[in-house]
């Protein structure tokens, strides 16, 4: 009998109960997409993936899912996925692995209690026909720090520049106007952020389309930050994003973007990732 366990770990962080919890289930063969989204609702979690054999040894399939239904692609079910896998002895002691999701394989490297990924070229960018002043209004602040933009790797962000640290602690979806303006959004989720010094970033996300009010740590919205943010025109640039303080899950996600001839060719995001416990379901939907 197929077991439906599932393992919890907190991701981007270096301490247990930090970062953004995960549920991974390792052995998900069997399930259905509706079984699976039931099942992360039950949790209640940010995410849970679903793990079943990839194409190829070395490969593995994952569904990810949030309460609001299933993502193609998210940062930290990659993370924490692949580093769970790893404990549990399904790699084989490789340091790299691929998990084949909903946009496809994303190569992963295993380096000790973390994990990084990798995506190729620049994050899909949309434009935003919305003024500045309702974008500030949605997010509860007097006035942004410049342009917001949406871009994306799989999942699409409106990012959101605000002055310093302090405003961001302030800021809040009102959900109000995101109902007026989630129509007219191409992004799922709000990414504000702000600048702390040089290479590090204080940022938070909410995603109410998503069933998530805040997420403590959000790797592929920090991929869209460091693939659309201004770099040097050759070379790699490395960013420090440190998130979910607001909520007592202190997280930190570390990026890179290589560019040549001002194009990105590559983006990494990588943390932390612990395992802080397991459960089993009894019955299924």
């Amino acid at each position: 009998m197929t077991d439906y366990r599932y393992i919890l770990a907190d991701v981007f962080t270096d301490r247990a109960f930090g970062g953004n919890p995960l549920a991974v289930f390792p052995d998900a063969g069997g399930l259905t997409g509706a079984q699976m989204a039931v099942l992360t609702k039950e949790l209640n979690l940010s995410e849970s993936t679903f793990v079943t054999p990839g194409s190829a040894p070395g490969r593995f399939a994952v569904r990810i899912f949030t309460p609001g239904g299933e993502l193609s692609f998210a940062g930290h079910p990659i993370v924490g996925t692949a580093v769970v896998l790893a404990e549990l002895g399904r790699t084989g002691g490789a340091t790299e692995i691929v998990l084949e999701v909903g946009v496809g394989p994303v190569r992963v490297v295993l380096q000790g209690a973390g994990a990084t990924f990798f995506r190729d070229g620049e994050p899909e960018r949309r434009p935003l026909d919305v003024a500045d002043a309702d974008i500030a209004a949605l997010v509860g602040v007097d006035a942004l720090a410049g342009a917001p933009w949406q871009a994306g790797y799989g999942t699409s962000y409106v990012l959101v520049p605000l002055a310093d640290r302090d405003a961001v602690a302030r800021a809040e979806t009102r959900l109000d106007h995101w109902r007026k303006l989630a129509p007219r959004l191409w992004g799922h989720a709000l990414y504000v952020f702000a600048v702390t010094g040089p290479g590090t970033v204080h940022a938070r996300m909410f995603a109410p389309s998503l069933g998530v009010a805040e997420d403590p740590a959000t790797g592929s919205a920090a991929a869209a930050l460091i693939g659309s943010l201004p770099g040097p025109a050759d070379g790699t640039a490395h960013l420090a994003i440190t998130q979910g303080v607001e909520m007592g899950r202190p997280s930190t996600i570390l990026c890179s973007a290589t560019r040549q001839a001002g194009v990105v060719q590559q983006i990494s995001i990588g943390g932390g990732a612990i395992v802080v416990g397991e459960g089993r379901f009894s019955r299924l939907p």
